[in-house]
């Protein structure tokens, strides 16, 4: 029995195809070590609205003073705490929404290579108010109920809570100098 040039051609040029298009199929992936921040940001999310995000620092940026803001619950599996430094293993991957027809990327925390407390000297800076963000007002409370950063980080002002409370009333803008507190809490030592 001979079989025919042209149905080898055809089994052929199918099998290629095949195996193309699940190379294409395929989205990818890479594991890789990041670095993370010891306090969150913010950033205005895909929806317009002002978020926590956390500083990271990817592979390729090693080194640098480069940094990126990823949305701050973005990396599955992961549980953050301010005040430390981490370099984490992550699994990095491309996926798609068929619903918005567009990719995005997802992350998976695979495992921790170090976290460090940092001094309790270290300060850093956020806004409490800007035009930059919907809602203007960062900082949500009032002096008798105390005040928390976009209603999830607590912020201990102390001897500042009347006049962080004056400045969010009067002031378009307001920036605060903060240091890592117990519990996940933030401590207000300057206005801005």
């Amino acid at each position: 029995m001979k079989i025919n040039s042209a149905f080898w051609a055809v089994f052929l040029i199918s099998g290629l195809s095949m195996v193309t298009w699940g190379c294409f199929n395929e989205l990818p992936h890479k594991e890789e070590a990041i670095s993370v921040k010891h306090y969150p940001v913010v950033e205005n999310n895909e929806a317009g609205n002002a978020s926590l995000f956390l500083k990271v620092q990817f592979s390729h940026q090693e080194g640098t003073e480069e940094w990126e803001e990823i949305p701050i619950n973005a990396i599955n599996g992961f549980n953050y705490e301010m005040g430390y430094d981490y370099v984490i293993n992550i699994r990095k991957k491309e996926a798609y929404n068929e619903a918005t027809d567009d990719y995005y990327t997802t992350y998976t925390y695979l495992s921790e290579e170090s976290k460090e407390m940092v001094s309790p000297n270290i300060t850093f800076e956020l806004p409490l108010k800007s035009p930059d963000f919907q809602p203007a007002t960062l900082a949500f409370g009032n002096v008798e109920l105390g005040y928390k950063m976009l209603g999830e980080i607590p912020i201990e002002c102390s001897t500042l809570c009347d006049d962080l409370e004056i400045s969010l009333e009067t002031e378009s803008e307001v920036f605060g100098i903060f240091r890592h507190d117990e519990n996940n809490t933030i401590k207000l030592i300057q206005l801005k």
